[in-house]
């Protein structure tokens, strides 16, 4: 007695899913390394933009190390650098203005920040 394939899928219909399956693949696979290189370049971009602030940060160290600024001054343009580096280089108006004004004002008004803030210089001016 012969029993016979029935309701289940065949060969053909199986390859054809096969087919399916793989450009679906060959498409995620461009999507990927698509992304992996948008990382890089995220990456590379962040690695350049702390770079800058660390050589920003030097020159305030060294102002203030040649007494050229004092530790308020030092205070500020810290305060500006920080949020320079997290919001980007564009002014947003006044809502930035008002906000760096009110992040130093805090950092001004806590004595053991502004002495940390000075010693960290004071290394970074020593190298």
């Amino acid at each position: 007695m012969r029993i016979r394939g029935g309701g289940g899928p065949n060969r053909t219909n199986a390859s054809q899913g096969a087919g399916k399956a793989g450009n679906v693949g060959k498409a995620q696979g461009a999507k990927f390394a698509g992304m992996v290189g948008s990382t890089s370049n995220a990456t590379e971009d962040a690695g350049r933009q702390q770079s800058a602030m660390m050589a920003e940060l030097a020159e305030l160290a060294a102002a203030l190390e040649a007494g050229k600024a004092t530790k308020e001054e030092a205070s500020r343009r810290f305060v500006g650098l920080v949020i320079k580096q997290r919001f980007g280089k564009q002014k947003q108006g006044k809502g930035q203005d008002q906000m760096e004004e009110a992040v130093t004002e805090m950092v001004e008004e806590d004595p053991q920040f502004v002495s940390r803030l000075q010693s960290q210089l004071k290394r970074i001016a020593k190298g």
